[in-house]
């Protein structure tokens, strides 16, 4: 491997376009990244995004790129129902993958997934990294010290699920990027939002055991300029998590929109002896950066946290690899994953941001929606 890991991104969607490739495209990134290919299944779109970024090549062919002999990894941005397939043939190839969330749409695939980089020693990172987040390890760390007590409770939501991003309303192949596979039985609030929450409820409290949930479809059809879309999959969730030990937690994703006290991302922890809310989410990455904590006296403190004037505490640190100039780029999340890859497959190491996290929100989405048809609440099989 060369001392730069090249990459190829598939998928010049949205997020690709707003965050990803305006990120990858600073000089920092580009020591650590190279980043040769890029693929959509609508060839302009893949020709003008590699002229607007400066990539060498683009393929309409998502199995051209991924015969590269010169790619070391693939990065996977595609409508989630092309997660599955398009990893698994980058795995196969013997390729390290990143892949979007949710990381497929059944535990099957995203089971199959993790045992195929296990078996050939790839890298595997499966969005999204909330754990990388300071605030997440300082949660983390209040909860495994016990500076909470016993944790009796949690909640956590994300609504406002809507699509009207910049490369919506304009037009041409880069300008009017069309949004129906949102809605679309692979998408929904849960597989595109929700599982933000579930991957940071699951990363604190730790892998949940059952599930139950209501769901439905609130708003039958959608729009997009002249275009009548209608809505395949359910957009308002409710799901109830067992913990074991009669400690649960609850997550929400709905189209709603958010306000005030329930912004985007928020979420709340309580225990016998403390409680964690979440104040204030910074918007471009979503995690939150002010939080309301009684606890154990210097816990927060100790948690990485610093105690402001008013009482509350502020994270001083923020993302791993994100600097001023990539804070102010839209999914700055997102680079910090993808560099955690990066620093995965040139050290060896296992990913923070792990399949095996990945397939377990894949579970609680899946069987979550099985338990909302039954009435029934889920076993969960998964562990990470």
């Amino acid at each position: 491997m060369a001392s730069t890991v090249r990459a190829g991104l598939i998928g010049c969607g949205s997020l690709s376009l707003i965050g990803i490739l305006p990120q990858l495209a600073e000089p920092d990134a580009k020591e650590r990244l190279e980043l040769v290919a890029v693929c959509d299944v609508n060839e302009t779109r893949a020709r003008e995004t590699a002229e607007r970024f400066g990539i060498p090549d683009a393929y309409a062919d998502a199995q051209e790129l991924i015969d590269r002999e010169d790619i070391d990894l693939v990065l996977v941005i595609t409508p989630i129902e092309y997660h599955y397939p398009l990893a698994m043939d980058a795995l196969r190839a013997g390729k390290h993958v990143y892949v979007q969330k949710t990381m497929a749409t059944t535990y099957a695939e995203a089971k199959e997934m993790v045992d195929t980089a296990r078996e050939r020693g790839l890298t595997l990172v499966a969005a999204p990294g909330q754990m990388l987040a300071p605030a997440m390890s300082a949660m983390k760390e209040l909860v495994d010290s016990g500076a909470l007590g016993d944790i009796y409770w949690a909640w956590g939501s994300t609504g406002g699920w809507y699509h009207d991003e910049p490369t919506r309303r304009g037009e041409g192949a880069l300008g009017a990027v069309d949004p129906s596979w949102y809605y679309r039985a692979a998408g929904g609030p849960l597989r595109d939002v929700t599982v933000y929450m579930l991957h940071s409820l699951t990363g604190v409290l730790g892998p949940a055991q059952r599930v139950t949930a209501m769901s439905g479809i609130r708003n039958p059809v959608r729009q997009w300029r002249d275009k009548t879309i209608p809505v395949e999959v359910d957009d308002n969730s409710v799901l109830l998590l067992d913990f074991g030990g009669a400690t649960y937690a609850m997550a929400g994703g709905h189209a709603s929109r958010t306000g005030q006290l329930v912004q985007w991302g928020a979420m709340g922890i309580y225990g016998s002896g403390g409680a964690i809310e979440t104040l204030e989410i910074e918007p471009l990455s979503g995690h939150p950066t002010r939080l309301s904590i009684s606890a154990d006296k210097g816990a927060a403190e100790r948690a990485g946290l610093a105690l402001m004037e008013d009482g509350t505490y502020a994270t001083t640190t923020w993302l791993p690899y994100v600097t001023e100039t990539h804070a102010r780029i839209p999914e700055p999340h997102v680079y910090a994953d993808i560099l955690h890859a990066v620093d995965c497959i040139e050290r060896g190491e296992a990913p923070l941001v792990s399949g095996e996290h990945g397939a377990h929100v894949v579970e609680i989405i899946e069987k979550g929606y099985l338990a909302a048809r039954t009435g029934v609440a889920q076993e969960l099989e998964s562990r990470f």
